[in-house]
């Protein structure tokens, strides 16, 4: 499987969860499309994101880019 581990993504990215810390409404291996990207208002430096995703599964969970874990997908995957 072609991508990379939390690499940066944008809006439209199709992404594989593989870990969500504290959250079982997305379990590993579920994919889904970033629908919004923004700053971490709470994270020192801005450096962190929250990643707002609908997921095939049907739940709409942001990704947060200091604790959790996702693959980008390639477009052919």
């Amino acid at each position: 499987m072609k991508g990379s581990l939390n690499a940066e993504l944008k809006v439209g990215d199709k992404v594989m969860c593989y870990h969500m810390d504290g959250e079982i409404g997305v379990p590993p291996g579920t994919i889904g499309k970033v629908t919004d990207v923004t700053t971490d208002p709470f994270e020192p430096g801005g450096d962190e994101k929250i990643i707002s995703v609908k997921w095939e599964n049907g739940v709409n969970l942001a990704l947060i880019s200091s604790t959790d874990s996702w693959k980008k997908l390639m477009s052919e995957e």
